[in-house]
């Protein structure tokens, strides 16, 4: 259960309005970046809100850096906190004092990978454009997690100054060998810094 809560920026509980809603993205120059820090944009006044469906569940999921020292990130959502570490090469989620498994990790380019707890993460894609209802979104890298026991994927496709703009968790089903769809979230809207009205 704790995964399926870590995979939409670390919960799937808040409701609300994340502010201001983008048409349309501004197109990065030149080719996708390879820094992992171009894809997850971690400082305060950011704020994210997700359409979240989880199985025949709908609801809206609202996210808001809260704090940033430079090595550690956290995330809020209602009253759950996300931490994150953050290092030269990329990104890794934290608990407490212990350092998890990287979400993002330079260089990001097509078949990069790295190990994860009980399997491994890789660059599925990169330069992708993909349309949400917060906009679109070109040079965007897909991140897939693949773990054993059981077997399941944690697609995440992050666009770059943006952060995640779509995340799919699927279960392998042993009885019909296929992978069932067990969360799909995308980006209906955010609030980069200084554009919060309400200042909050």
């Amino acid at each position: 259960m704790h995964e399926i809560r870590a995979v939409v920026l670390g919960g799937l509980l808040a409701l609300g309005c994340a502010g201001k809603t983008a048409a349309t993205a501004a197109a990065p120059a030149g080719p996708p970046p390879e820094d992992a820090a171009s894809y997850y944009p971690l400082l305060p006044g950011w704020k994210w809100a997700y359409d979240v469906e989880k199985g025949s569940e709908r609801i809206l999921a609202v996210y808001a850096v809260t704090e940033n020292n430079g090595s550690a990130v956290v995330i809020q959502t209602g009253e759950e906190r996300v931490n994150y570490a953050l290092f030269s090469e990329g990104i890794a989620r934290r608990d407490g004092l212990a350092i998890g498994d990287y979400i993002l990790k330079s260089p990001i380019r097509p078949g990069a990978d790295w190990p994860i707890s009980g399997g491994r993460a890789k660059v599925a894609m990169v330069g992708r454009t993909v349309t949400v209802a917060a906009g679109t979104f070109t040079n965007c890298a897909t991140v897939e997690e693949n773990r054993t026991d059981p077997l399941r994927v944690i697609r995440t496709t992050y666009a770059p100054g943006v952060g995640p703009v779509t995340v799919e968790y699927q279960v392998h089903d042993a009885a019909s060998g296929q992978f069932t769809m067990v969360m799909r979230a995308s980006l209906r809207g955010m609030t980069r810094p200084g554009e919060d009205a309400l200042g909050n």
